[in-house]
């Protein structure tokens, strides 16, 4: 039994399939497998060590899928490793690169007596696969030379590159697998870079790899490839890693790609100077308006440090991990230098911060920052959004006798919301300035959160209690709200809400969470 292939027991009942709508003629192994090619290919042939990308359908019986990837990216495993089925390894060792084929595997080649989920014991699989590419898994080191170091590294070079090497605390473009060999001597790959065909990236030197893999790196040309081979030691010694058993000798492709210095220089010497000894250093400038607090921001950075002997150490790199932030510079969660910095930037810039410890992480060590480190940010501002404020254009604003202004923005449905109802609402809370701009002073819409609270108990301003009775839920609307319903005559200086302000607040009811009470109330109402 391999668990690889078994990726679900969806239970998908269809109708009509390849299976029953065509009559097929399968031939039959001497293990008993019988196969059809459907389509033939003209692509390369299947051989032990090849990764394999397929797309596939298994069914329990003719109208019965339990498990697809039709929907998904093409799955992929290496022929010959006892990754799955062994049916599975029969049949497609049949096939090359193109191929549809139909397999009938029979229990002794499948999941055999047992009841597997949903799968009844003695069950023939029916597989309707596709062959969509194949490429070498591994490299071939027949007849190489290997190299072993001081410290116990092995390395075997493939193909030579370039006269240029890889320079220490860099960052490093690389394709690679890591694997290990199991008691039978297969190999069982860890992590690769190529199974989703991606490329990967590392500061040499920084402690971001293993260490036998940071020492081999380091010997590497750009367009090399080699594999290493590591030491316990100089791997994760006697822990377990993921797929990775404790005093595991691991195995590394490696193909050196680029690579590319940590560090940004420019001539430019236009540096803007923020509180606090925050300095902001223009790289690449564009027209346009400065951003402001209130924009949601869409950016990538590279984080970084200087250790103790002045090495770029990078902490964080949101390129490398292919996930941009988006934010509000004027959010209360934001670190003090994003609101400071990014309000000096416009879309489509790139600039270098220089960040002093008391705009970051201060006299606290954070992860791998020590404490009191200055921190160096290069930051490249993808795009910029006004934030979602209701537009509210062209609607009728409804006074109340206690001061309180309503815009109905979406109408709801279901129950509405009555003294005593707990309620679930995001809200986005701002003011209007002199000048016309709106400033949010707070917004649950940031954190992920809604603000709960029993409707009519005092628990929040009176504005805002009195505006949220009788909303229905999915109901949206803008609250105006005068001072006397809100902060007073004092306002909250500390939180942007002048003396007596005119608060507004973007309001939309997510839940009712008592609807009994409700509809209790509404009876006593109706007599």
């Amino acid at each position: 039994m391999k668990h690889i292939i078994l990726l679900s027991f969806l239970g998908i009942i269809v109708t009509l399939n390849s299976f029953a709508q065509k009559k097929v003629n399968y031939l039959k192994t001497s293990s008993g497998l019988e196969y059809a090619l459907v389509k033939k290919g003209s692509g390369k042939k299947v051989k032990n060590g090849c990764r394999i990308y397929v797309n596939y359908t298994t069914r329990i019986k003719p109208d019965t899928v339990f498990d697809s990837n039709s929907n998904s990216k093409p799955y992929a495993f290496i022929q010959g490793q006892e990754e799955v089925l062994k049916g599975w390894e029969e049949g497609i060792s049949l096939l090359r690169e193109g191929d549809s084929a139909h397999f009938k595997i029979p229990p002794t080649l499948a999941y055999g007596e047992k009841k597997l989920g949903t799968i009844p014991a003695n069950t023939t699989l029916l597989l309707e696969v596709k062959i969509v590419k194949v490429e070498q898994a591994f490299y071939n080191l027949s007849g190489k030379d290997t190299i072993t170091f001081p410290s116990g590294l092995k390395k075997i070079l493939i193909s030579k590159g370039t006269s240029e090497h890889v320079k220490p605390f860099n960052n490093v473009t690389m394709q690679f697998t890591g694997y290990v060999l199991n008691k039978n001597g297969y190999k069982r790959v860890f992590q690769s870079s190529l199974t989703n065909s991606n490329l990967a990236v590392f500061q040499l030197g920084a402690g971001r790899m293993v260490k036998g893999l940071d020492e081999g790196i380091a010997t590497m040309q750009i367009g090399e490839q080699s594999t290493f081979i590591v030491p316990p030691y100089l791997g994760f010694g006697d822990k377990i890693s993921g797929l990775v058993p404790g005093n595991s000798t691991l195995f590394f492709d490696i193909a050196v790609l680029g690579s590319d210095d940590v560090v940004w220089h420019t001539m430019n010497k236009d540096t803007l100077f923020g509180k606090e000894g925050l300095k902001i250093l223009p790289v690449e400038t564009k027209k346009g308006s400065l951003i402001t607090t209130e924009d949601i921001v869409t950016f990538d950075y590279t984080g970084y440090f200087y250790d103790s002997l002045k090495h770029p150490i990078i902490f964080d790199n949101t390129i490398e991990r292919k996930d941009p932030v988006s934010m509000r510079p004027g959010a209360k969660s934001n670190l003090p230098f994003f609101k400071e910095s990014l309000t000096h930037l416009k879309t489509g810039e790139k600039a270098i911060l220089f960040v002093p410890p008391s705009m970051a992480f201060g006299n606290r060590k954070n992860g791998m920052i020590p404490s009191n480190t200055p921190l160096v940010l290069q930051v490249n501002i993808l795009e910029t959004k006004h934030y979602p404020f209701f537009s509210v254009t062209g609607l009728d604003t409804v006074s109340f006798s206690s001061g309180l202004k309503i815009i109905f923005v979406r109408q709801g449905a279901g129950d509405s919301a009555v003294t005593g109802n707990v309620v679930s609402i995001a809200y986005t809370g701002f003011i209007i300035d002199s000048l016309g701009k709106y400033r949010i002073f707070d917004a649950s819409r940031e954190n992920g959160k809604y603000l709960d609270f029993a409707v009519g108990k005092e628990k929040v301003i009176k504005g805002l209690d009195e505006a949220v009775k009788g909303m229905r839920v999915g109901e949206s609307r803008r609250l105006i709200i005068p001072f006397n319903l809100g902060y007073g005559e004092k306002g909250v200086p500390d939180a942007g809400i002048p003396a007596k302000s005119s608060l507004y607040f973007d309001v939309e009811l997510v839940e009712i969470k008592d609807p009994e009470n409700q509809k209790n109330e509404n009876r006593t109402q109706i007599k």
